[in-house]
C-alpha cells in the first residue's frame, strides 16, 4: 500500500509538471539601474520598487521608469524560447503545463539601465505661468470640446 501510494504521488507530480516549469520557472530578477537614478519603477502599472532595484519580471512585462520633471520611459522585457522545454519531449501535458505557467519563455535581459531625458514646458506654458491666468473655462461635452480663454497680464 506504501509504494502504491508514493507511485501514485511521484504520477500525479510528473503529469502536473514539467520541466521549463521546474527548472527555470516563468521569472527571473533582473537589475534596474536609470539615470538619474530614484526613477519609480512600475511593472504592469503596479509600481514595485525605485532604481536602482532588483525585480523579478516575466516575458512581455510592460516595465515603466517615471520621475518628477523627466519624460516617462517603457521598456517590454524581452523573450527567447526557454530551451529546457526540449525536455518535454513528446509529453502534450508537459507542453501545456508550460505553456499555462508562461515558462515557454524566459527573460533574456539580466540588467537594463535606461537614460531619463528632462521634460522640458513649452513656450505658451512658460508664458501662461509666468504671466498669464484661465479667465474661464467652456466644457461641451456634447461636441467633446473644451475652450479656455488665457488672459496674460502686461
Amino acid at each position: 500500500m506504501k509504494k502504491a501510494t508514493i507511485a501514485l504521488g511521484f504520477a500525479s507530480l510528473v503529469l502536473t509538471t514539467s520541466c521549463a516549469s521546474i527548472f527555470t520557472g516563468s521569472k527571473r530578477t533582473v537589475l534596474f539601474e536609470s539615470n538619474p537614478s530614484g526613477a519609480k519603477i512600475y511593472v504592469n502599472g503596479f509600481e514595485k520598487g525605485i532604481t536602482p532595484a532588483q525585480i523579478k519580471v516575466k516575458a512581455d512585462d510592460r516595465v515603466d521608469f517615471r520621475i518628477d520633471n523627466y519624460k516617462e520611459r517603457v521598456v517590454v522585457m524581452d523573450s527567447k524560447f526557454n530551451l529546457v522545454s526540449i525536455l518535454n519531449g513528446f509529453s502534450i501535458i508537459g507542453w501545456g503545463v508550460d505553456a499555462i505557467t508562461g515558462s515557454l519563455k524566459r527573460v533574456d535581459t539580466k540588467y537594463v539601465k535606461v537614460d531619463l531625458e528632462e521634460q522640458t514646458k513649452s513656450i505658451a506654458v512658460e508664458n501662461y505661468l509666468k504671466n498669464g491666468k484661465i479667465d474661464k473655462v467652456n466644457i461641451d461635452t456634447e461636441n467633446k470640446i473644451v475652450e479656455t480663454v488665457i488672459v496674460l497680464n502686461d
